[in-house]
């Protein structure tokens, strides 16, 4: 993998120095109040302002009426490189400004079609990880501009509700966040702030395999893991428990029919 390519979530301002090493040099802030499920975020006057030419803002809340108003307030965002976001009503807000805009909608990036038309409005579309290896490659090898999510953990839902606050209110319980649930036999690691709750896939999802694919970037989320773990994978030690989700089986997520 071209570390150079690399966008990555920062948890801690000292991780930048120790990502340097390795090339990387694309770092990537959750930004305060625009974020669901993301334990470590940032206002934008805690980001230094050196770094933030090669820096780019993170928001994957899908947002209502008063997100979108206090989105407009912010100041300073021309500041970055470039803004990864979910909410399509973003792409209005912000298609006047110099930044690169890199669109993931987490699912729903998975076919040649929809891609296209996104990208006569973004720079970059993020692929979806619900996919097949070989089906990821079919679209990398016949769309330019497209990025790939190659580690982290992947939602696997999300609800606008308080869940856990909800569940341990009810049942008088301390409360654990994040918490650590199973359902059969598969493990979910929940998290939950003011705008809701989200359910990630347990364990790590581990794409790096991917890295033989020339993309436009290759997207990290470092949410909930240690930096120590993310270069000792970068590094090829793997010295947690990671997967391949669905890169080596079809997804049960996928409607059948015919592929565009």
């Amino acid at each position: 993998m071209k570390n150079n390519k690399i966008l990555i979530t920062i948890n801690n301002l000292h991780d930048i120095e120790n990502l340097k090493e390795l090339g990387i040099e694309k770092f990537v802030f959750p930004l305060k109040d625009f974020c669901v499920g993301i334990p470590n975020t940032f206002l934008i006057s805690e980001i230094p302002f050196d770094i933030r030419s090669f820096s780019y803002l993170y928001l994957n809340r899908v947002l209502d009426n008063t997100g979108i108003d206090n989105f407009k307030l912010l100041k300073e965002v021309e500041s970055f490189k470039g803004i990864i976001f979910d909410d399509l009503g973003i792409i209005p807000l912000i298609k006047d400004l110099k930044l690169e805009k890199i669109l993931y909608l987490s699912h729903f990036n998975t076919n040649k079609e929809s891609i296209k038309i996104y990208l006569e409005y973004v720079d970059s579309v993020i692929i979806s990880s619900d996919i097949t290896k070989e089906e990821t490659e079919e679209i990398v090898t016949s769309i330019p501009n497209v990025s790939l999510f190659v580690l982290g953990y992947p939602m696997a839902m999300y609800s606008r509700r308080l869940l856990i606050n909800n569940y341990v209110t009810f049942h008088h319980l301390e409360k654990e966040n994040p918490l650590v649930i199973k359902n059969s036999n598969q493990e979910f690691l929940v998290y939950e702030n003011e705008y809701g709750t989200c359910f990630y896939h347990k364990p790590v999802f581990n794409g790096l395999s991917l890295r033989n694919l020339d993309c436009k970037y290759y997207f990290i989320s470092a949410a909930f893991l240690d930096i120590k773990d993310v270069v000792s994978l970068l590094n090829g030690e793997n010295k947690m428990e990671t997967d391949t989700g669905f890169l080596n089986k079809e997804t049960i997520y996928k409607l059948k029919g015919e592929s565009k």
